[in-house]
């Protein structure tokens, strides 16, 4: 027979009565597997396991799903810098708990899914992702439409059909969606470069040193420094590619969060500069003379040589 953790866990690990009595469970057995500790009483009807992820016992305990920024979050896709629960709800739905009950904001979306949930208490990638592209503005939309291919939340394809179905607002975006992007700064980053009318590549390989994050004019490199992948561990490789970058020819620059979203203007002035001296730079010279065949800088291909 089932124990009531294991036939919760079944189901998802959120439950209601009804679901749990048609698995074979008493009344009797889940109040006893609540006394304890071994399962949670969310609400009245539905009981989840102890080790539920918070976001979803909270949306549970609305008796409501989690969608939106809230799903693409917990999956460590892009999703913004709003940190409230969002939670999806039937039009019609009643007896929903009161937010205060959870001492948080939430933002809940009225709304019939579009798209296959995974449990009625967290809707399914696509139906997330396409109630993000509605929720945020658009450069943090577009960040998360690449952020869910490159995190392996969703296809290419399957971004590409929820880009079909996008507001007219993130038309631009859309048009310059790139699924090499390696995180949402990132992006952010290269849709103002292109507005500001640079040509921008992304995750331009670095001979022998891996690659860099955005390459502008094809002369100088820029790294974002997001908090989650440029700790204390990564700062001898980064900095090594840097020098390497140096000396094949090519500047390297490097900003982090606060440069894009406190002094953006600032930044993008020290950008042009940095790109105008580089491009002067190039046009001076006919390229890095290699003096012998196994000078240690000799790391590029034949086709990047110039002769």
């Amino acid at each position: 027979m089932l124990t009531v953790s294991a036939a919760l866990c079944r189901l998802g690990h959120v439950a209601s009565f009804g679901q749990l009595s048609a698995a074979g469970l008493t009344g009797r057995q889940l109040r006893a597997a609540v006394q304890t500790g071994g399962i949670n009483r969310l609400r009245r009807g539905t009981y989840a396991c102890a080790h539920l992820h918070p976001v979803l016992a909270d949306a549970a305990r609305l008796g409501a799903a989690v969608t939106c920024v809230s799903a693409l979050r917990a999956a460590g896709v892009w999703a913004g810098n709003d940190r409230r629960l969002h939670v999806q709800v039937r039009p019609n739905a009643l007896h929903l708990a009161s937010p205060r009950e959870l001492g948080s904001t939430v933002r809940y979306h009225w709304e019939r899914p579009r798209f296959p949930a995974v449990t009625p208490w967290w809707t399914g990638p696509l139906q997330s992702l396409w109630q993000a592209m509605h929720c945020l503005d658009e450069e943090n939309a577009i960040a998360a439409m690449e952020a869910a291919v490159h995190e392996g939340f969703l296809t290419a394809a399957e971004v590409t059909r929820l880009a079909g179905l996008a507001p007219r607002r993130l038309s631009d975006g859309i048009r310059r969606l790139d699924f090499a992007s390696g995180s949402g700064n990132e992006t952010i980053v290269r849709l103002r470069l292109q507005r500001a009318g640079y040509r921008v590549e992304s995750q331009a390989f670095v001979p022998g040193m891996g690659h860099e994050d955005l390459v502008i004019e094809g002369c100088v490199g820029l790294d974002v420094d997001g908090r989650q992948w440029h700790g204390e561990d990564r700062f001898a490789i980064d900095r090594d590619r840097d020098i390497h970058v140096e000396g094949l020819g090519r500047r390297a620059l490097r900003i982090r969060t606060a440069h894009i979203e406190d002094t953006w203007p600032h930044t993008l002035a020290a950008i042009d500069r940095v790109v105008a001296d580089a491009l002067r730079e190039q046009n001076r010279r006919v390229g890095r003379v290699v003096l012998t065949v196994d000078d240690p800088l000799d790391a590029l291909p034949q086709r990047y040589r110039r002769q």
